[in-house]
């Protein structure tokens, strides 16, 4: 993959801020659009691809180490508290997954009201989760300007830890984020 961080034109920084990086995906979407003058598709599809990988703080801090062409491992240590943390979703999701599945299977008023109390626990069980991936989530890229200080003396030990983490997270998050829209959506 071309470098994603001069692509948007952006410092090569792990600790970018959000709106930084939407800004420049944006302007540079927008001049390079297909559609407008001067458009350039190919090079609007490699804008999109880069603000993809940005936007991830997982894929952000991958992509941040493989410029540096430090190797990653393929296998991550979840640390105690994310183990603790996996072995809740799981059951939540399958719950979940249960309730809607009931829930489809309700032909009638009644029966759906009377999963009224078991969506909003499920529900609930959900949005706990999900604050709890995302408090995991900011307490691992808020050691990103440490990551990049030991980077500097070509330590990157915490980094690799980091990004199998965060990847975990990001897909906690979207797997928890997507029975809530279920519930929500019907």
């Amino acid at each position: 993959m071309d470098d994603a961080f001069a692509t948007l034109g952006l410092d090569h920084r792990l600790t970018l801020d959000d709106n930084v990086i939407e800004t420049a995906w944006r302007e540079l979407g927008r001049q390079l659009h297909p559609d407008g003058e001067g458009g350039d598709a190919e090079r609007a599809a490699a804008v999109n691809q880069a603000h993809q990988v940005l936007r991830s703080s997982a894929r952000r801090l991958r992509h941040w180490l493989e410029l540096r062409d430090v190797e990653i491992g393929r296998q991550t240590v979840l640390d105690p508290g994310l183990m603790d943390l996996f072995s809740e979703i799981s059951p939540a999701l399958n719950d979940a997954d249960e309730v809607l599945r009931k829930r489809s299977a309700a032909s009638s008023a009644l029966a759906r009201a009377l999963l009224a109390e078991s969506e909003v626990t499920s529900q609930q069980k959900l949005q706990g989760l999900l604050g709890r991936i995302g408090k995991q989530r900011l307490a691992i890229v808020g050691r990103f300007p440490e990551i990049e200080i030991a980077a500097e003396k070509d330590h990157y030990d915490e980094a690799r830890a980091a990004v199998g983490q965060l990847g975990f997270l990001e897909k906690w998050e979207s797997q928890v984020q997507e029975r809530l829209m279920k519930f929500i959506t019907g």
